[in-house]
């Protein structure tokens, strides 16, 4: 008899065969219109708000109440994790930052923690510049290269995982430019997720890229990543959206900037995938509004960009999903300055 775990899986490995086929299709597809590492710390363990409600949140953006008057809290940046679609979070920091909305410290989850390590490094306009060149940078060969034998061995059980993280860790070796998470000019906090136990693993010292590929390591897709006596998984599996994490390290007001959302207009778009895609979504997003439900302090939930592009290695959209994130966010923090003028 199979293994429950062994079913599991192979199911995330049908799935990025899926994933794979998606990403083929839509190439040609394209093509035919143009025709025509060692960690010291480890802290185990609605729609959030939406932007209608986030209006009466207890800190809006571009208050018009003198800075001095306001009692000082703990602000943090929480980031969600989304593969490719968290492309959009690089425009909305960007926007953040312009407003002069700082974090005191930023958690990010799976590849929200890329984008977190990043933003922590350097908070300002010219970092987020820096990020947005990364992003452009990345194809679906550095994050996930196809190389069938290994897949065929992942398929029938022999292989922990479809794909390598080698080629992905020597990219952020070479393109990331941060060494360890503690050397960030703000504190940073990585999650991922124990593969025994299910909880989410809080990583806040130590080798920043053995952390981010243990955050970004997808079960079935990549193989785990051992840091310290943890064997760590993806953090979106136990915390996509890491509030609760953020509060436990002294947030009081938390700014979730979201992934993308998938809203797929290509007849060609695999339906198998959709309904996967759309079933995982649901599941996250009842987590997330019982995570928020808990947080005691102010959650604000920024603005999700739409995108056409159905898969998480599909890099394609990145361009256009950094324009629309900042001025998705922009304009939200303009209407709310507004509102309480």
């Amino acid at each position: 008899m199979t293994r429950p775990a062994t079913i599991g899986k192979r199911m995330f490995v049908l799935t990025y065969a899926l994933l794979m086929l998606q990403d083929e299709t839509a190439k040609k597809n394209d093509c035919s219109r143009k025709e025509g590492g060692d960690m010291d710390t480890l802290h185990t363990d609605r729609s959030a708000i939406a932007p209608s409600q986030a209006a009466r949140v207890d800190r809006t953006p571009h208050s018009p109440v003198p800075a001095e008057s306001i009692p000082r809290d703990t602000v943090a940046f929480v980031l969600q994790g989304g593969g490719s679609l968290c492309a959009s979070q690089v425009g909305a920091l960007r926007a953040l930052t312009q407003a002069g909305i700082t974090p005191d410290l930023v958690v990010g989850s799976s590849a929200g923690a890329l984008n977190s390590v990043a933003f922590a490094a350097d908070p300002s306009i010219q970092g987020t510049d820096r990020m947005e060149a990364l992003w452009l940078g990345i194809k679906r060969r550095h994050v996930a290269p196809i190389f069938v034998p290994t897949l065929v061995k992942a398929l029938v059980g022999r292989e922990e995982a479809a794909v390598s993280n080698a080629g992905l860790r020597q990219f952020l070796r070479h393109r990331m430019g941060v060494k360890r998470l503690e050397s960030g000019v703000i504190p940073v906090h990585v999650v991922a997720t124990d593969i025994k136990t299910g909880a989410a693993v809080v990583l806040s010292q130590g080798d920043a890229v053995s952390a981010l590929l243990a955050s970004a390591a997808f079960p079935g897709l990549y193989p785990p990543v051992r840091i310290g006596k943890h064997r760590l998984i993806d953090g979106g599996v136990s915390a996509d959206t890491p509030v609760r994490q953020a509060e436990a390290l002294g947030a009081s007001t938390i700014y979730v900037l979201p992934a993308a959302i998938t809203q797929p207009t290509d007849r060609h778009t695999h339906a198998v995938l959709l309904a996967a895609c759309r079933a995982v979504g649901h599941i996250l997003d009842e987590r997330e509004r019982r995570d928020v439900a808990t947080v005691r302090g102010t959650v604000v939930r920024l603005p999700s960009p739409v995108t056409p592009v159905g898969s998480l290695i599909d890099f394609r959209d990145t361009r256009r999903l950094i324009q629309v994130g900042h001025s998705l966010t922009w304009n939200w923090l303009a209407q709310h300055a507004a509102a309480m003028a």
